[in-house]
């Protein structure tokens, strides 16, 4: 059985779960608690969360979520043409709830891939 923490990261990073990860899943989605605890977790070790953004480099459709000196950042990118990325807007934000929020509707909004996210859980 998969670990709750880590299906809501891998939906998170990937924004796919397979079937069997998706059978592991409550109901009500993923809770939305699992993935604040992990990308908290994740920004404690690394910094970055699900990607670094390199000076001068693209990172692609989407948004990351940054701890630089106690602070939230998000940085965003999306697609403007084949192969073409808009400049990264970077905001910092109040909480690592609001940023995957953020990163959640970056990438389209909820349910991801058609994986439900439970906001209470």
């Amino acid at each position: 059985m998969a670990d709750m923490r880590e299906l809501s990261l891998k939906l998170l990073e990937t924004l796919h779960l397979n079937v069997p990860e998706r059978q592991e899943l409550p109901s009500a989605g993923v809770p939305f608690s699992e993935m604040i605890a992990g990308v908290e977790e994740q920004l404690a070790v690394r910094g970055w969360f699900p990607v670094r953004v390199l000076p001068g480099k693209d990172f692609g459709e989407g948004a990351t979520i940054e701890l630089r000196d106690k602070e939230i950042w998000v940085h965003e990118q999306h697609e403007i043409g084949v192969g073409r990325f808009s400049e990264i807007e970077s905001r910092r934000v109040s909480s690592v709830r609001v940023a995957i929020k953020n990163l959640i509707k970056a990438a389209g909004g909820s349910p991801i891939d058609g994986v439900r996210v439970d906001w209470s859980g």
